[in-house]
């Protein structure tokens, strides 16, 4: 077992920008921890690895979102606007982080990324309207969801943050005191209930029991959706979880 430099926990921001361009895993995931402990200083250097490629870049264009500076926002929109092979998971991961930085103009750049040509992006396009977006784009969310429940779907997501329960949180988070919006989404789900997976109905009766039961009266506590929503771990800042 080591007991050298490489196996300390760095603590200045020498230290934590030296570990995050060390060749060993450990030291690099140490480093990341660190930089994101720093905050403002973690930033900086964060947003300093522009260069990095694959799952490094990945974990680095995550922990940005556990940090907040002047320096991140704009790597992160270069790492959206990405394209080519390999860029999915980066771009995720960019996303997510701007939608947790809260960054000036994230709407914006979530609904366009909800017509992006990368189906991964789209869904994670959805989530970050479901925890901060506007209503500019409640139609084509209505629309997806729609489209999303015409079809047997034959793979489920692996978390609680699936399509369905994305794109309902963003819509009747936006459907305010509209009972004709309510009542579109209503409709919706139950003439396609046989299409939601076990967590996506258990999702539904804790939040919206109205809907299977057909008491159409019974509005949905929008405010307990969306912090289930936020309370997601894809969602949390480090230090917060």
């Amino acid at each position: 077992m080591s007991t050298g430099p490489a196996a300390r926990f760095p603590t200045t921001v020498d230290e934590v920008a030296a570990g995050l361009r060390s060749a060993r895993t450990a030291t690099f995931e140490r480093a990341v921890a660190a930089a994101v402990g720093l905050g403002a200083e973690g930033d900086r250097v964060l947003a300093e690895l522009d260069d990095l490629r694959g799952w490094r870049a990945v974990t680095v264009t995550a922990a940005l979102g556990d940090v907040d500076g002047p320096h991140g926002g704009q790597v992160l929109r270069r790492r959206v606007a990405a394209r080519g092979p390999g860029t999915s998971d980066v771009r995720c991961a960019a996303l997510l982080a701007l939608t947790k930085r809260r960054e000036d103009g994230v709407d914006a750049l979530l609904a366009d990324a909800l017509d992006d040509p990368d189906h991964a992006v789209r869904e994670y396009a959805l989530i970050g309207l479901a925890a901060v977006g506007n209503d500019r784009c409640w139609d084509d969310v209505l629309r997806r969801l729609s489209a999303t429940l015409s079809r047997v779907r034959t793979t489920v997501r692996g978390d609680d943050l699936s399509p369905v329960i994305t794109a309902l949180a963003y819509l009747l988070r936006h459907a305010h005191d509209d009972r004709a919006r309510v009542e579109v989404v209503a409709g919706l789900l139950r003439r396609r209930l046989d299409r939601l997976d076990e967590g996506e109905r258990q999702w539904l009766d804790a939040h919206w029991p109205a809907v299977t039961s057909g008491a159409a009266s019974a509005l949905p506590d929008t405010t307990a959706m969306h912090e289930s929503v936020l309370r997601d771990p894809l969602l949390s800042r480090a230090g917060a979880r």
